[in-house]
């Protein structure tokens, strides 16, 4: 089938494709030119910068006391409440003590009667003496009888042998014979008998030394042992009564009370505490949980200052007193506790406030300092190993050439910053692309949360909050080399080698490398929709319901 065009009709069929022709050439235009616009630019700045810790901690007093009761009982009476100030020694409550001066009684009774026993035991055991001196007495008189009659026994012995030779000669008759004998016998069975008296008062008296003596005596020392063991009953009832006397340990500020009039204390298992005194609250205590990654870096001779939220825009300062060696493990998150001596004279400060503390490591004053984000920058056409290579020549040169000239670094002369090259705002955050996040001009740029090596600290961001970059990975670490990266007179990024020194998380310092203050650096790059990372995502033309790109804003 033939269509026949008139006139008007061809003419505007071709305007009309000349019109999509331009349409799409602006638009590869405006996706494909990478001018200065593209590029976000911070500036080298002179000046201080310090690096820091963040941490938490919470204020306590130098010394805490939780005042307790050793003995159950019911509170008779409260001397002190919420903030009274004590001395050491001072009556602060009393448990009623009608049981344990009950028992006070009872034990001195107690011991009153084992003095009754002690007593007793003692008289047997005079008695006992007695009884044996008594049976003593008895055998030294047997023993006397015995020589006596041992005596008798020996003269008619020797009578009889006198009359036994008599007789043999006829001089005496045998009557008189038999008569010398019978009073042998009678003499020789006395001294048997008074033998056997002696033996007999010997045994008596062993019988009571070993039973009446001994016996007494034992009775004594276990009268003794009872006196002893009541008395120290009487003394624990009395202990145990002034303890129903609750007295300050120390001088100080009564921080709570915990119990009321009439309220019953129950001491069988542990102490109940009933106030918590503090000492001079004057003299406080930070306790600080420093994280693991930080806790190298702290020392005695740094400088901590701390917020707390009681008086916002109020900095405390303080002293490190010590660095505690145990960890604090709270789920696989490992901390390290420091102290903090804090004056507290106006007594502003509470016990068990939260401490928002600075630890000031390290400071320099008046120095060359770029954004961190200089550091993190990398041109996407850039790998890690090009950046590796870069470094090694200029080390390799450093000996044998000179740096660059400044004037290679700096714009062309009677060139005026870009917007982006403004002093960066406090508090924006740098994103990455694609990120959710606060919309830029093209509506389609993400801003997100970074970390630095300070911590998680908002960084400052140029004016051009749309725009995204993406970021290197390294840490900054002082004397560490470091490229970054300058627009050269071709619009294009060209790399410079320096060496950093600290930095706050926000800024670094520069210790090494051809600048001078107000040099400009970049910190990021616009991201257009025909990049890689917007392959995947239809394409807008201009003037079809967005801004040329799509992506970040353009200057």
């Amino acid at each position: 089938m033939k269509l026949n065009f008139g006139g008007k009709t061809r003419a505007i069929l071709i305007t009309s494709c000349l019109v999509l022709a331009g349409v799409a050439g602006g638009y590869y235009y405006f996706n494909s030119s990478t001018g200065d616009e593209d590029f976000l630019k911070g500036k080298i700045e002179k000046g201080s910068i310090r690096k820091r810790v963040s941490a938490t901690g919470t204020l306590q007093a130098v010394k805490t006391v939780q005042v307790g009761s050793q003995v159950s009982g019911t509170i008779a009476a409260l001397n002190v409440d919420f903030n009274s100030v004590v001395r050491k020694g001072q009556v602060v409550a009393q448990l009623d003590p009608a049981l344990f001066q009950a028992q006070v009684a009872q034990a001195r009774a107690n011991r009153e009667s084992s003095r009754a026993n002690l007593a007793d035991a003692r008289a047997r055991l005079l008695a006992a003496e007695a009884t044996l001196v008594n049976q003593r007495a008895g055998v030294t008189s047997s023993r006397a009888n015995l020589a006596a009659v041992k005596a008798q026994r020996d003269d008619a012995a020797r009578l009889l042998e006198r009359q036994e030779a008599l007789a043999r000669g006829g001089i005496i008759a045998d009557r008189d014979l038999e008569s010398v004998k019978a009073a042998y016998e009678a003499a020789k069975a006395r001294y048997d008998q008074a033998s056997a008296q002696l033996d007999q008062a010997k045994s008596a008296e062993e019988s009571a030394a070993k039973a009446g003596l001994e016996g007494a005596r034992a009775q004594v020392k276990q009268a003794e042992a009872q006196i002893k063991q009541t008395e120290a009953a009487l003394q624990l009832a009395e202990v145990n009564l002034s303890h129903t006397t609750i007295s300050s340990p120390i001088d100080g500020v009564v921080v709570s009370r915990n119990v009321d009039v009439g309220q019953t204390v129950a001491a069988s298992l542990s102490a109940p505490t009933l106030f918590t005194i503090a000492n001079d609250l004057t003299q406080m205590w930070v306790i600080a949980n420093v994280d693991q990654a930080d806790i190298g870096v702290i020392s005695a001779n740094n400088r901590v200052s701390f917020t707390v939220d009681a008086f916002p825009g109020e900095n405390f300062r303080g002293t490190i007193n010590q660095l505690r060696l145990s960890p604090l493990d709270v789920q696989n998150v490992v901390t390290y506790q420091v102290v903090i001596d804090v004056l507290n004279k106006d007594l502003k400060l509470k016990p068990g406030m939260t401490a928002n503390l600075t630890f000031t490591i390290d400071e320099r004053n008046n120095v060359l300092k770029l954004p961190n984000s200089a550091l993190r920058f990398r041109p996407k056409d850039v790998t890690q190993e090009k950046i590796r290579e870069i470094i090694r020549a200029a080390g390799d040169a450093a000996g044998s050439a000179a740096p660059p000239a400044a004037q290679e670094q700096k714009k062309p002369e009677g060139e005026k910053p870009a917007d982006s090259a403004q002093k960066p705002k406090e508090g924006a955050q740098p994103g990455q692309p694609g990120q959710p996040g606060q919309r830029g001009q093209g509506g389609q740029g993400g801003q997100g949360r970074r970390q630095d090596q300070a911590g998680q600290q908002a960084e400052r961001k140029p004016d051009g909050a749309g725009a995204g970059f993406a970021p290197t990975t390294s840490a900054v670490i002082a004397g560490q080399k470091r490229v970054i990266w300058v627009l050269g007179p071709d619009k294009k990024p060209q790399s410079r080698v320096i060496t950093i020194g600290i930095t706050d998380g926000v800024f670094a310092e520069i210790t090494e490398g051809a600048f001078k203050e107000g040099d400009l650096v970049i910190i990021g790059q616009n991201v257009s929709t025909n990049s890689s990372s917007t392959a995947n995502r239809p394409q807008t033309p201009p003037g079809f319901g967005g801004a040329p790109g799509g992506g970040g804003a353009r200057r």
